[in-house]
């Protein structure tokens, strides 16, 4: 039996390179060689605090449980189809030798939120990379041809490999509504913060303020099209988005990447009367908030949870068209499969502000 490399989860803090099978490939489904794969904020958790996303017990739509594949951000080339596959995602002619992006996420396919492209908020979701059916950290996956939005030829893998973190963002910008007329405020420039940057410019929003600790990642932001970049440790975050807003009220929108008590805490304190906070980030211990807060400044706060298909079709064409410009800003680093624990996962943990995103490559094909 052919097998591959694979980097899956065992168990807290404990990622191996394995060789495993070559998944088979079943009718509906085509095979991917996978070209390149970003490590996500949410990899990092599991790896420190999991299993939390990977079955222990096996999964209700993949029939799977530990040890898992790892990775869900990537992206690869068609290098065969299953019995009947004709079509990728929208209609888009299937063919071997496509580059394509993979929309991970796992539905059921028949609850209400499925039907709406919404499978993140299935009640019996789950993710590729972590609940089963392989991931981007292998050689191969095989995937449901629905799954496959296919990118065009000129788009760099390593790129194609980022139009999943960017989905985030723009899921996160559409919620949010900003006008191109008003000010908005970013906190934390991580890959999420940076893809709502990115999505933000798209949009044609460019009164953009940005709230971050690291300088390397306070200079991504900047990259990205931040017009003012704030280190809270030395500002005074709501008052210096009060001094760059036309009307000196403060920004209509704020985008809560960062995930910590403080970072609430400056959205709150920030966010002008009537606005909106877009909670984006994931967070990881209990924060404490007064909903007296919302309610007298009559502010809205909406959860943004992962992206829509067709959301992340629209990533795919604004990075081809070039509506969404210099994606690649993001990439801090690219290591082998080999290098995915220690330069990857360790590295993150040990020197998370010198990066955005390291991508684990398995094909360097451009």
């Amino acid at each position: 039996m052919a097998t591959m490399k694979a980097l899956r989860f065992h168990g807290n803090q404990d990622v191996r390179l394995d060789n495993i099978p070559i998944p088979p490939l079943r009718p509906g489904w085509v095979k991917i060689k996978n070209g390149w794969a970003g490590v996500c904020g949410s990899d990092l958790h599991e790896y420190l605090v999991g299993p939390k996303n990977a079955p222990t017990k096996p999964h209700i739509l993949t029939g799977e449980t530990l040890p898992t594949v790892m990775g869900h951000e990537f992206s690869g080339r068609v290098v065969e189809l299953g019995e009947g596959v004709t079509e990728a995602y929208g209609g888009a002619k299937m063919e071997v030798g496509k580059k394509c992006a993979i929309f991970p996420v796992l539905g059921d396919r028949t609850c209400v939120w499925c039907q709406r492209g919404a499978q993140g908020v299935c009640p019996n979701w789950g993710f590729l990379g972590y609940s089963g059916y392989g991931g981007g950290f292998a050689e191969y996956i095989c995937v449901d041809a629905r799954d496959v939005h296919i990118v065009p030829e000129s788009m760099r893998l390593d790129v194609a490999a980022l139009v999943e973190p960017i989905a985030v963002g723009w899921h996160a910008v559409k919620l949010g509504e900003p006008k191109p007329e008003d000010s908005v405020l970013v906190l934390g420039a991580g890959p999420i913060g940076i893809a709502v940057i990115l999505s933000l410019r798209a949009h044609g929003i460019e009164n953009i303020a940005v709230s971050e600790l690291s300088p390397l990642r306070a200079e991504q932001a900047r990259g990205a099209g931040a017009r003012h970049v704030f280190n809270p440790k030395n500002d005074d975050v709501p008052e210096r988005c009060r001094e760059v807003s036309p009307d000196g009220w403060g920004p209509q929108c704020v985008f809560e990447c960062a995930g910590v008590q403080p970072s609430l805490d400056a959205a709150l304190a920030s966010v002008r009367g009537q606005g909106v906070i877009v909670n984006v980030g994931i967070f990881e211990k209990d924060v404490t908030m007064n909903p007296n807060v919302l309610n007298r400044r009559s502010l809205e706060w909406v959860g943004s949870n992962i992206y829509t298909r067709q959301e992340f079709q629209e990533v795919v064409d604004a990075i081809a068209n070039g509506r969404l410009k210099g994606p690649e800003r993001m990439i801090t680093a690219r290591i082998s499969l080999e290098e995915g624990v220690e330069k990857g996962f360790k590295a993150l943990i040990h020197e998370r502000e010198k990066h955005v995103k390291i991508l684990i490559g398995v094909d360097d094909d451009p």
